[in-house]
């Protein structure tokens, strides 16, 4: 009887002071901090207690004491009006209802701002008597009343990146946002036997490049590759985007490359491609897109011969013709959150002789059925990694709009390339 005479008074004791505190950090912790770490000096979400009046880009304060609604972390959360950008965590479904709590809970417990600085008993009472509901002497503001959270769920992009695998997507950076990506083709796999070590002892392509989101749905792009020591400078608008609550995501894509090899390797070394994409996410799980695109000069090989018929036999001669292409790509998105899919590009010159529909210079002579990729991709905070098989060792456009480089790759088995793609994203 003693013993639960001491529990008592624990068994009601008021919670311990900072375990909201507490709460919140570990939904930021789990879900923010991949992100927003103790290295960004914007905003550290390793402490979120230090953001408490500090004012954010708009003005407004992170964490507003007392009021959730005003919090422009929580408004972030919650997809509020009046954020700049979208919603966090970015290019996700907004956090669960009982999390949002949580962190709305804790900072509608803090005491505004001027509460602390307040005289307990109020100016100008001497503690003597109540001084009535209307006295002038209560200075203290109501606080706004706290809504329970309602999160608005954005409608999302079809594709998590701006690329598929080799295929431009209608994806855009959004405003301020600054993008770095890295392809990687590894050499030719070879057939059973082949000491190629799944092409890692064969000759690899890079691609090295960066991304510049100048307003949403406008994006300009700059890249380098060792194919042909390529550089590419491009610009993506994409005016109707399904992520603005449109049904459809329609853009195009223009750029200029110029290929800095010495020429006795490459003909053709000012070029340059159009295309225009039309896409949609089917059910959240399914995405679709359809490319049209045309490349100037598409035939590099320095060393074309044509016969002319006049008795002289092939004469050396530079190939002036494009390509006109359609291409497809598409992903499944796999899991209860969707951060991972299957990844589906092809893309078919059109093989008619006024157009150029060789492919790579593997084989130019070749028969070749336009260029594929298959893989897997995974999307973790401002990351998306991406690896698959292709019949192509090129990688920017104009390299890649004549086809691929292998035929048939179950014949020999092996006849492809592994390959793998890497982004990651900063907010400006």
């Amino acid at each position: 009887m003693l013993f639960a005479t001491l529990l008592l008074p624990l068994a009601f004791a008021p919670p311990e002071a900072g375990g909201d505190l507490a709460a919140a950090q570990a939904i930021f912790d789990e879900s923010c901090t991949l992100c927003h770490d103790s290295s960004d000096d914007l905003l550290n979400l390793e402490d979120v207690s230090a953001l408490v009046g500090k004012r954010s880009s708009t003005g407004k304060p992170y964490v507003d004491p007392g009021n959730p609604n005003g919090s422009y972390i929580y408004m972030k959360m919650v997809g509020a009006e009046g954020i700049e950008g979208e919603s966090m965590p970015m290019g996700d479904d907004p956090l669960p209802v009982d999390q949002l709590a949580v962190v709305q809970a804790w900072m509608a417990s803090l005491p505004p701002a001027g509460d602390a600085a307040k005289d307990p008993a109020g100016p100008g009472d001497t503690g003597e008597g109540d001084t009535g509901e209307g006295d002038p002497g209560d200075v203290s503001e109501p606080r706004p009343p706290i809504d329970p959270p309602t999160p608005k769920r954005k409608p999302k992009e079809p594709f998590f990146g701006t690329h598929q695998i080799n295929l431009l997507t209608t994806t855009t950076l959004g405003k301020k946002v600054i993008a770095y990506r890295i392809h990687h083709r590894l050499g030719r796999v070879g057939g059973v036997g082949d000491r190629t070590y799944l092409g890692l002892a064969g000759g690899a392509t890079i691609s090295m490049g960066i991304e510049y989101g100048v307003i949403d749905g406008l994006d300009l792009l700059l890249r380098w590759t060792s194919s042909r020591l390529d550089w590419e400078l491009g610009a993506k608008y994409v005016p109707i985007r399904q992520e603005a609550g449109k049904p459809v995501s329609f853009g195009m894509y223009a750029s200029f490359e110029a290929l800095t090899d010495f020429p006795s390797n490459s003909a053709n070394r000012l070029t340059g491609n159009f295309q225009v994409m039309l896409s949609r996410l089917w059910l959240e799980r399914w995405s679709t897109q359809l490319t049209v695109n045309y490349s100037l000069l598409t035939n590099h090989s320095p060393t074309v011969l044509y016969d002319f018929g006049e008795g002289s036999g092939p004469e050396p001669v530079t190939d002036n013709r494009g390509t006109l292409n359609a291409g497809i790509a598409s992903t499944i998105w796999l899991g209860k959150k969707k951060k991972h899919g299957i990844d589906l590009e092809y893309q078919l010159p059109i093989p008619v002789n006024a157009f150029y529909y060789r492919g790579g210079d593997v084989d130019p002579g070749g028969t070749k059925i336009g260029s594929w990729g298959l893989g897997w991709s995974a999307r973790t905070g401002l990351h998306v990694f991406q690896v698959f098989v292709t019949n192509t060792r090129n990688i920017h456009t104009n390299l890649v709009a004549a086809g691929g480089d292998t035929a048939n790759p179950f014949s020999p088995f092996g006849d492809f390339f592994f390959g793998f793609n890497i982004t990651r994203k900063w907010k400006l």
